[in-house]
């Protein structure tokens, strides 16, 4: 009867998209409304990156090299090339501070599994094209490739190992806040001054 409950338990991968969708699909609503095939766009949609990757960067790294066993890019230094590139400097956008429910041991699965995503998001915009290349523009940020195989490793991991209900508390409750935090980059990165063309 145990192994019974115990087989019907959602894996924590589950849970999370069960969690987060709604959330999920407001930020891709947001970040879908920019033309990336705009120059003055892309320079937002970086600056958004930068601005909500930032304050969760040490635990989405901690996660990845100590949990996934997987090497982390250091995307903040490839946004920051990217936006000095396109004429923005990254020193100037906000910060945003490092929200509370992701310091819990689990949160860095909840953590993991937005930032992995939104790697994996990644690859379908650059099967798009974005604007650049026609110009000399190569984004290190849009062109890293890495994501699927986090994502893989991600989802193996969420699948395969069982977890406390606290851990997947904390892991919940760390997806939604990063969701939260992306969605107020987004805002932020609004009305900053980003250079804009014609």
């Amino acid at each position: 009867m145990q192994a019974d409950v115990a087989s019907s338990t959602p894996d924590l991968l589950s849970l999370l998209r069960t969690a987060t969708g709604p959330s999920h699909e407001r930020l891709d609503a947001s970040f879908g409304s920019l033309d990336l095939a705009r120059r003055d766009d892309l320079a937002r949609f970086l600056a958004a990156h930068a601005i909500g990757l930032a304050p969760m960067f040490p635990v989405f790294r901690a996660f990845l090299e100590e949990r996934l066993g997987l090497d982390c890019p250091d995307y903040p230094a490839m946004l920051a090339a990217d936006l000095a590139a396109l004429g923005v400097d990254a020193d100037a956008q906000p910060v945003l501070e490092a929200p509370a429910e992701i310091a819990p041991i689990g949160a860095e699965a909840g953590v993991g599994y937005v930032v992995c995503g939104s790697r994996l998001g990644l690859a379908m915009i650059r099967q798009r094209g974005y604007w650049g290349e026609a110009e000399g523009f190569r984004s290190a940020y849009m062109s890293d490739g890495r994501g699927h195989d986090a994502w893989k490793a991600l989802v193996s991991q969420l699948r395969g190992q069982p977890a406390t209900p606290a851990a997947a508390e904390a892991a919940r409750a760390a997806a939604l806040a990063a969701f939260d935090t992306f969605s107020a980059a987004f805002a932020a990165s609004a009305g900053l001054g980003l250079p804009t063309y014609g």
